[in-house]
């Protein structure tokens, strides 16, 4: 039986859109009788997020993690002189060369170039290397430059959740890619097969919805409350739904409350109620500083909803500006002014545009997303 183990090197999140990919792979990996292993930095969340796979028989191994939180000087203290430590001799004693097929997930571009994973992929036989969020305007050093390089070349193929990011790194990092390809990461609600009805308003409201981790550096839901906060917005029938978890919570509340937005602008949390809360939405928004493919965009179109994006990642390849929603330059507060002042004076179109945006989706997102994985990581 041939051996399938899946590598997750996200570990400042017990989960993420990075990880629905390998996800989705392993879980097809075990339908098809495929001997499957995991192996993760261990989150309590992440446990039980990977029980539906240890339902299906996967076996699921845990790096140490104790304190990653950093909550506490205590758990910092831990974290950086015995985790580490641990982390470290755990993975030098793992025998990867068992596995006929490695996937190995990064949650962004870069983070098979750190301690205790360096030169890891000398003991893989045949290793695909995922990558996510990225930086177009990373600088790397020469020693991290070689070694994600080396990384590459030896894979038998680097996956993007964007085209886009095989094409950045190659010109980052001076070199070819030949072995380059992107995989839209599949989405986590039933696929649509028609229209979704288009919502009534809300008491007379329209709904805005913002589905990401609350992480200002990468999903600048600081710059979109600040684009908000003008009294035009205030004026408006509108309310916007932030969803999702993260450590800048308490700072975006914070933006909240000092700009007088708690008329229209509310955190929501995590949902496990995805589908219904687009379904409840006009218009969904992901103007972000980095991504890649977000799977909140490509659920959003298939529920038939507009989305107003930033020309980051593939989002661009599937959002055609005034077609199917809006694409805002970049996420800076100037840019999302002017780019939701746009979509909102063509509010009367939104229903119209998100049937455009659902037959986007019919026609670029496959099938069966894990099959075609599949093929290709084992071909």
């Amino acid at each position: 039986m041939e051996s399938f183990l899946f590598i997750s090197l996200m570990n400042s999140d017990p989960w993420g859109g990075s990880e629905e990919q390998w996800f989705g792979l392993a879980k097809y990996c075990c339908i098809v009788n495929k001997k499957v292993t995991c192996l993760m930095y261990d989150w309590e969340d992440k446990r039980n997020k990977l029980q539906p796979l240890a339902d299906l028989g996967a076996t699921i191994i845990y790096i140490p993690n104790k304190g990653r939180r950093k909550e506490n000087l205590l758990q910092r203290l831990r974290f950086e002189w015995i985790t580490r430590l641990e982390q470290k001799q755990f993975i030098k004693s793992f025998d990867f060369t068992k596995y006929d097929y490695i996937v190995m997930n990064q949650g962004g571009f870069m983070e098979v170039t750190n301690h205790p994973w360096k030169n890891v992929y000398n003991q893989f036989k045949k290793y695909s290397l995922t990558f996510h969020n990225y930086d177009k305007n990373f600088v790397f050093k020469p020693a991290k430059a070689k070694l994600l390089i080396e990384w590459m070349h030896n894979a038998h193929l680097n996956i993007g959740d964007a085209f886009r990011i095989g094409g950045i790194l190659e010109n980052q990092l001076q070199t070819k890619l030949d072995n380059w390809t992107s995989i839209v990461n599949p989405i986590t609600i039933e696929k649509s097969k028609t229209y979704t009805v288009y919502p009534d308003l809300v008491d007379g409201k329209y709904k805005i919805l913002m589905l990401a981790q609350l992480d200002i550096t990468r999903k600048a839901q600081d710059n979109l409350l600040m684009a908000l906060a003008s009294d035009v917005w205030k004026n408006r029938n509108v309310i916007v739904e932030l969803y999702g978890g993260g450590s800048d919570a308490d700072l975006l509340q914070n933006l909240i409350q000092e700009n007088n937005l708690e008329n229209i602008v509310v955190l929501k949390g995590n949902t496990k109620q995805v589908a219904k809360e687009l379904e409840s939405a006009h218009l969904v928004l992901q103007i972000t500083h980095r991504d890649a493919m977000p799977i909140s965009v490509v659920e959003a179109m298939s529920k038939s909803r507009a989305v107003v994006v930033s020309d980051i990642g593939d989002m661009p390849l599937w959002v055609d500006d005034g077609v199917n929603g809006w694409v805002s330059p970049d996420a800076s507060i100037e840019s999302i002014s002017t780019v939701l002042e746009k979509a909102w004076q063509q509010k009367d179109n939104w229903e119209l545009m998100g049937r455009n945006a659902f037959d986007t989706f019919t026609k670029k997102f496959p099938a069966s997303v894990e099959a075609f994985s599949y093929e290709l990581i084992t071909s």
